[in-house]
């Protein structure tokens, strides 16, 4: 444990030479500080069961037994950490609920799939028009007429914008398709070939926008479970608080309507924190406290049954605090899974041909130069949002926290 000690206190020297030499990188910086403070939390931590267990085992060498003074002390320092696990597992699960969707990030992805023109440099809605006035579907001029009506009207109908994600695209699309035939069928001399011709040419598109489509649609659909997941871990933890808080003297309050569940877990454990435990635990060591100041640990660890009793449930609550690492683990497996599905939509769009070359900051790019552009960006913003979760919910604390919940559970 003094090697772990000195370990700690020179890595976090080393970080601090590290800050020093990189403090105009501020997300850096940041990620620095949260390393710093938990290499400093786990020395303070590491000195407190060294101090605990240096006790024990003078306590065994002298009198074969673990003194009433040691068992109180670990009993104590077990309370008071545990205390600290409820506030850290439910401030990491309201972060990670609420940076689950990234404004810029997925706002950039949506601008993908939009069939009025975004980054690819095409408008979906032009390319209609003009597939529908180069291939000549319609002989008639009356005919083309009214068909590039309804395709405006198709385009522009409440019913296509209301369809999610990209789909719109395909709505607009098999909506066009079906009055086209419609429309050829009543002609002596339909051309179909033109017709082919005109859904060959949107099917370009299409299989495009059905790529991305079907990559945010399973996104959305594991979005939704896993806040359902991380919500129902919520209200886990808090039942969990409801049974145990009471032993240590504090009743849960009752949620408020329209409470949201974030802000009543703020509101019970802006009370149930680990300053009313400390205190809580110094009024019950002065009930046994004799004239001279000195603490009778045995009759406290004998009538004290409550504090023995939360601290034997503290493996539910690492068990709660391992589910919550595992989704938090999965969040970035699925992130991973999304953004090769949404790269892999552009890469059709690519090798399709449908980028199109744009002025970008006074430059003219060629349609490659949009895709590599495109593809770097995407990975830029993963990388953002990634790296501010990480930066945001110090899991390696709250693993520190699970190892020192079951090595009390050992003593």
């Amino acid at each position: 444990m003094k090697k772990a000690i000195a370990t700690a206190g020179l890595a976090i020297a080393l970080i601090h030479t590290s800050f020093s030499q990189s403090e105009s990188d501020s997300l850096k910086i940041l990620r620095l500080e949260k390393e710093i403070e938990t290499l400093k939390n786990y020395n303070e931590n590491l000195s407190g069961s060294l101090e605990i267990t240096n006790m024990a085992l003078n306590d065994l060498i002298r009198d074969k037994k673990v003194s009433d003074e040691t068992r109180w002390l670990t009993l104590k320092s077990s309370i008071l950490h545990s205390t600290q696990i409820y506030k850290k597992l439910s401030d990491d699960i309201i972060n990670l609920k609420s940076r689950m969707t990234d404004q810029d990030y997925q706002g950039f992805i949506n601008s993908l799939g939009s069939i009025e023109g975004g980054p690819l440099g095409f408008s979906f809605e032009e390319v209609i028009m003009e597939s529908v006035k180069r291939i000549g579907i319609f002989e008639s001029k009356s005919r083309m007429d009214r068909f590039l009506e309804i395709t405006n009207s198709v385009i522009a109908s409440p019913i296509a914008a209301g369809v999610p994600f990209v789909s719109q695209a395909v709505f607009a699309s098999n909506s066009l398709l079906n009055v086209a035939y419609s429309s050829l069928m009543t002609e002596k001399k339909p051309d179909f070939q033109k017709l082919n011709r005109f859904e060959t040419e949107l099917n370009k598109y299409l299989t495009y926008f059905s790529a991305l489509d079907k990559a945010n649609a399973a996104n959305q659909s594991s979005y939704n479970d896993r806040i359902l997941l991380l919500e129902n871990l919520q209200l886990e933890l808090m039942s969990r608080l409801k049974k145990e808080a009471p032993k240590l003297g504090y009743q849960v309050p009752e949620r408020l309507n329209n409470e949201t569940i974030d802000a009543y877990f703020n509101r019970v454990l802006n009370g149930f924190s680990y300053d009313y435990v400390q205190l809580y635990l110094a009024r019950i060591e002065n009930r046994y406290k004799n004239n001279r100041g000195e603490i009778n640990y045995s009759n406290l660890l004998q009538r004290e049954t409550d504090l023995k009793n939360f601290n034997t449930h503290m493996s539910a609550l690492a068990d709660l605090s391992k589910r919550f690492i595992m989704y938090y683990d999965n969040f970035f497996e699925i992130a991973d899974s999304y953004h090769t599905r949404v790269l892999e939509a552009l890469d059709l769009a690519n090798s399709n041909g449908i980028i199109k070359g744009r002025k970008v900051g006074g430059t003219e790019e060629n349609p490659k130069q949009v895709y590599d552009r495109i593809s770097k960006n995407l990975r830029d913003k993963k990388s953002t949002r990634d790296n501010g979760i990480k930066d945001s919910i110090n899991i390696s604390d709250l693993r520190q926290k699970i190892e020192k919940i079951e090595e009390f559970r050992s003593f």
